[in-house]
């Protein structure tokens, strides 16, 4: 006789008795959606999941390995750079699942139900805030807010690739970006107003990673075979930008949905930098971690 999960889940009638104690990939959250779905259960069920999920220190499983430590890397032009960093303010990216006991959920993994922000959210979010640090603001001003007749400099384009899209001599780019996992789950009341009443009309419950969780930007620099000669380029060049479009991204501009209303800020953290592999020590600051790659790409004008 089989297992029909979603026919189990129909029995459910009230509030779900367990709850997974590493993840929100199922189970307990669907469990209540469907209590949510009773009579007169729809707030219960929402209280109860707030409530129970908020308790939990959501954990990836370490045998996993999922993240590399970059401590051996095949080429020795690859590098990779860690920046540990504490929310400031909550973080939301809107989840993709069709059915849930909230109307705004957070992104989570539909594997290990661990809150992420994927690795292309970093390359599109650190593309934009490196064009501004390369004069992206300006061209806006000056050409009604629209991107018409921007060139991104060949640095940007040897790290980042082309735009999707593109048709003439697509290209990936030089950087890989690797996601990042929150451990940790929060909840934000956004309640309109009546312009008439001036008084709150139905409050909207979003579900938040929460200000003082930790995260981690993981990038590795693994450019192809003669790359840096046919781009024209040196890391030892560009390295200040990166690192200070970084630093922008995340301490002024936000890496959140709602980042105008001040979500998804970030304070990067003392001794948070991290080079890989440190070949002259632990480097722990942005100048340290600037310093080293200028000295490994100078001596040879990059070719290594």
């Amino acid at each position: 006789m089989s297992f029909d999960y979603y026919a189990f889940l129909a029995e459910n009638k009230a509030c779900p008795k367990r709850v997974n104690k590493t993840c929100l990939a199922s189970g307990f959250g669907d469990g209540c959606v469907v209590w949510s779905y009773c009579d007169g259960e729809k707030n219960k069920a929402r209280q109860c999941y707030m409530k129970r999920a908020a308790e939990l220190e959501l954990r990836l499983a370490p045998d996993l390995h999922l993240e590399s430590d970059h401590a051996s890397l095949p080429d020795s032009s690859w590098f990779g750079i860690d920046v540990s960093f504490t929310l400031k303010s909550p973080w939301y990216s809107k989840d993709d699942r069709p059915f849930h006991v909230l109307d705004n959920p957070v992104r989570k993994d539909r594997v290990f139900g661990v809150p992420f922000m994927s690795a292309a959210s970093w390359k599109g979010l650190l593309r934009w805030a490196c064009r501004m640090r390369a004069g992206l603001s300006g061209h806006l001003e000056t050409h009604d807010m629209k991107m018409d007749g921007w060139k991104d400099p060949s640095w940007i384009i040897h790290l980042f690739g082309n735009e999707k899209g593109e048709q003439k001599d697509f290209r990936s780019g030089a950087l890989v970006f690797y996601p990042t996992w929150f451990n940790k789950v929060g909840f934000d009341v956004i309640n309109p107003h009546s312009r008439a009443r001036r008084a709150g009309t139905q409050p909207i419950y979003y579900e938040v990673v929460p200000a003082g969780t930790k995260g981690k930007l993981r990038l590795l620099y693994a450019p192809l075979p003669r790359e840096m000669e046919r781009d024209e380029v040196n890391p030892a060049d560009f390295i200040d930008r990166l690192i200070e479009s970084i630093k922008a991204l995340l301490e002024t501009y936000g890496i959140s949905a709602k980042r105008t209303a001040g979500w998804g800020t970030a304070r990067i953290d003392g001794n948070g930098w991290k080079l890989h592999p440190g070949n002259s020590g632990d480097f722990k600051t942005a100048d340290e971690v600037a310093g080293e790659i200028k000295k490994r790409f100078s001596s040879q004008g990059g070719d290594q």
